[in-house]
């Protein structure tokens, strides 16, 4: 279905495009732009489809399609050019979405879930991720941070993403596990 909140969602997939270009180009000031624009139609579109009763499958789906396309992009463009971002945390946060998406296959497969819900230690994750993005982007461009603030944002992401990982692996195994299964 088709509302404000899913049409936000598939303009934050529409700006990873533009973001990659941007930082693959080293327009430092354009991807911190579009990276900010992005971020705030996510925490929009999700107010929004919550607030409207406009929540949909298609939203569900889309959403954290949309987030990591984003996340991940920053990541892995952010380590090619110029090292700008550790290889080490990228490597981290894409081997913990894989890790995610395998195990909601299998838990699919296996019919004990029919949709993911994410905790909070994946939401914090999630927040921490961006804010490195953003601080990365803000540093490039105005030199805000010096190296042990950078450093702080890369630790404190790498440990929220380890934990979170190890987190979903141990609900998925639990419920891999468990006898019940969802129709």
């Amino acid at each position: 279905m088709v509302n404000v909140p899913n049409l936000i969602t598939l303009f934050r997939a529409f700006l990873v495009p533009v973001f990659i270009m941007a930082v693959f180009y080293r327009n430092f000031k354009l991807a911190l732009v579009v990276f900010l624009v992005a971020s705030v139609s996510d925490a929009l579109d999700g107010f929004l489809a919550r607030k409207l009763n406009q929540v949909t499958t298609l939203g569900i789906i889309l959403d954290p399609i949309a987030d990591k396309a984003l996340i991940n992009s920053a990541f892995l463009l952010l380590s090619y050019v110029d090292r700008i971002v550790p290889v080490w945390l990228t490597v981290l946060v894409i081997s913990r979405d894989v890790l995610i998406l395998v195990g909601g296959w299998l838990l699919t497969v296996f019919g004990k879930i029919n949709r993911i819900r994410p905790t909070l230690v994946g939401k914090l994750t999630a927040f921490s991720q961006f804010s490195t993005i953003f601080l990365t982007l803000l540093n490039l461009n105005f030199s805000i941070c010096l190296g042990s603030c950078i450093t702080v944002a890369y630790v404190t992401t790498a440990s929220l993403t380890v934990i979170s990982a190890v987190s979903y692996s141990a609900r998925g195994i639990r419920e891999l596990n468990s006898e019940k299964i969802s129709q």
